[in-house]
Parts: C-alpha cells; structure tokens; sequence
C-alpha cells in the first residue's frame, strides 16, 4: 500500500498495513513530522521498553557489515540484527516498534535479507524503516534494493514525502499560518516561495520570522517578506535571464556581481544555475512550440515530451515559474539560444583552462558569458 503525505489525514489515526512501514522521499520535514505521527499511534508515549531505534549510518558494536565476514568472526550482520530485534516479543504486551533510520545505506545484499525475512516479525510488531537525505552531498551514491521495496510494497506501507511542489506548498504556508490566526496577501506568498523555495525547512524559518513581525491576527504583506527573506541565487538567475531575454547587458552584469559580492555565491554555483536556467528555457520553448500554453498541462502533448530528457521542465511549468519560463522562451530565438549554449561551453572551458582556450577566473569568465549572452544572435 503507498500513500503521499500530502494525501494522509491531517490529525487523527495513520493508515497503516502490515508489519513493514517505510518512510521515503526527499522532504525531511514531512519525514520527521511523519515518524513521530507513526510513534505516537504504535507505541504508547510512556512505553520505552518496547522501542528500538537504530541508524545505518552510526557504527553498531559487536555487528559486522558483510555476510562472509559475519561467518568467519561469528557476528551478526546488521540486516541480522534488525530481524533479531523485529522479532522480539513484547514487553508486558503490546507490541513492538523498531525504528530504523538510513535504511538505504544499508548494503544491497543486506537489503535483500530483510526482504527476505518480511514475513517472520510477529503481527503485533512493527519496524519503521527511514529513509535518508537523498540530496546531501556527502551521501553515497545508494538506494533502496528493488525486492525490499516491492515487498513492502506489497505486504506493508509505503509513505512517499516527496518535495512539495509550488501549490502544495502555498497551501502548507497557508495552513501553518492559518494555525496562528493570520493570514498572508497572494503577492507576498508569491515572492515568498520565489525566494524560499519549497523545501520545507527552509520555509518555516521564514514564516516563523514573518509571523513575528505580522503579530497577533496579523496579514503578511509583500514588503514584509521583502525585508525579511534574503533572496535564493535561483531568483536573481531568474532576474539575470530577463536582462538576457532583453539584451540588457548593464542589468545582467549587476545581477551577476550582486550575486558574487552581496549573496556571495560560489561562481561554479552560479554558473550551474544559469546552465539549469538556459536548459529549461530551451526544453519550454520545445513545449512552446508544440503549442502548449501557460495553464495548460504538459503532458497533453506528448510528442513534445519525447524530445525532453527524463527530468524535464515538466514539472516545473506551474504557477509563477511557468509564466516566468514562457516569457523568457518567447523572447529568445533558437538562434540565441545556440549561440547562448556556445557561450556557456567556451566560459566552462576557460574556468578549466583546457587546453587551447584561455585561462580566465571563473567570476571572469562569467562576465565576459553575461555579455555574450547579452550579444545580438550570430548567423
């Protein structure tokens, strides 16, 4: 059984099927919000004999990582343990919960051995298995192996808290607030997720912060958030767009420099983003003219969709970001964009200094792309 976060009922019981539950996707927010839902309807508040709490990520005395190994120095493996404490009977009744955090670092053949003993933890048990943060940098390169996903799957509860997109999230901003007995103007929840984003943790920060300075029965307006919510360098990549799509260079060259001296961007960073932001463009401009139009869904155009990579601007073409790419898309010619594309390989080569090309400071090279971006198309 899988549900979506968003889909679960916001107070009250959990649903919840079989032993196995797992928590997955890249919202950590909703994870936790949803693991400690989970605790309080399994196991009673009080109860701490009958709950286990392990992380793949920490080192487990007296426990060995391989199979092979376990049998040579006669230990247990992890996947051994975790079994050995699912199957454990209740104290005094009950039932059991056993909490496994970063179950995805878990190696694949460990994996598989859970899978394989899915079916031996007694009914009154439970094991909650969390997944890890997918988009942390020093994470492996891991995921969760395909028959202890579809066992659970199958004979369990899978919970998805995957990141929110732009409506659900205004809704979370409008909920949370609603909470608290005040409101915020459409304008200023607008500029809100444009400068926060949608990730949860950083969201609440900022509504906590405006809250604040709303007060009691308060109404968020756009200069408050404005004055309190520092700007994403995804915005001002937005706002460096624009002047491209205009062919104003003095205005893209603020933007950049106000990115490397006020926001104090790494310039690799910011060169990512505008490479994200150009691609985007060009996949909407496919969707364009294919004869999608802002409001309309992507996939009723399917034709179009196959020429787009797997992760494509699909899901990004709601709300202000969809009106912000259109417009962008419209004003840039093919022609400018393979010039744009051009400039973009020439600025990554000269921060490399590969060679043949120049060496140049990557802040440097992003100059002398922002005019080039800004130059007429060549023919």
């Amino acid at each position: 059984m899988n549900h979506k976060f968003t889909h679960l009922p916001k107070s009250g019981k959990i649903p919840v099927q079989g032993t196995w539950l797992l928590v997955q996707g890249d919202e950590e927010h909703l994870k936790r919000l949803l693991v400690e839902r989970l605790r309080g309807e399994l196991l009673a508040a009080e109860d701490e004999f009958n709950l286990d709490q392990l992380d793949v990520a920490e080192r487990w005395e007296g426990i060995v990582d391989g199979a092979e190994q376990g049998k040579r120095e006669r230990l247990p493996t992890r996947a051994e343990r975790i079994l050995a404490l699912a199957q454990a009977l209740p104290f005094l009744g009950g039932g059991r919960l056993l909490i496994v955090r970063n179950v995805d670092l878990l190696a694949n053949d460990q994996q598989k051995r859970l899978a394989a003993g899915l079916s031996s933890v007694p009914p009154m048990n439970h094991v909650l298995l969390v997944t890890g943060n997918s988009g942390s940098d020093a994470r492996k390169a891991v995921k969760l192996s395909a028959e202890l996903l579809k066992g659970i799957t199958q004979s369990g509860t899978v919970y998805d808290c995957a990141a929110l997109n732009e409506n659900e999230a205004a809704e979370w901003v409008r909920e949370k607030l609603k909470e608290w007995g005040q409101a915020i103007e459409p304008a200023a929840l607008h500029l809100l997720l444009q400068r926060a984003g949608t990730e949860l943790r950083r969201l609440q920060i900022e509504v906590e912060k405006l809250s604040l300075l709303a007060g009691e029965n308060g109404r968020i307006r756009a200069r408050d958030v404005e004055l309190l919510t520092p700007k994403l360098a995804e915005e001002s990549v937005f706002r460096l767009a624009d002047a491209v799509a205009s062919r104003n260079a003095a205005q893209a060259m603020g933007v950049l420099r106000e990115l490397l001296t006020v926001q104090l961007e790494q310039p690799y960073r910011i060169f990512l983003l505008i490479v994200r932001q150009f691609r985007l463009i060009w996949q909407t401009k496919v969707l364009l003219d294919a004869g999608w139009r802002t409001g309309q869904s992507p996939e009723s155009f399917p034709r179009a969709l196959e020429l787009l990579p797997e992760q494509s601007v699909a899901a990004n073409l709601k709300g202000w970001m969809g009106n912000k790419l259109a417009g962008q898309a419209r004003q840039l010619s093919w022609e400018h964009l393979e010039t744009a594309y051009q400039a973009m390989m020439e600025c990554d080569m000269a921060g490399k200094a590969i060679e043949g090309v120049p060496r140049q400071e990557l802040d440097v090279a992003l100059e002398m792309l922002c005019v080039k971006l800004c130059a007429p198309a060549r023919r």
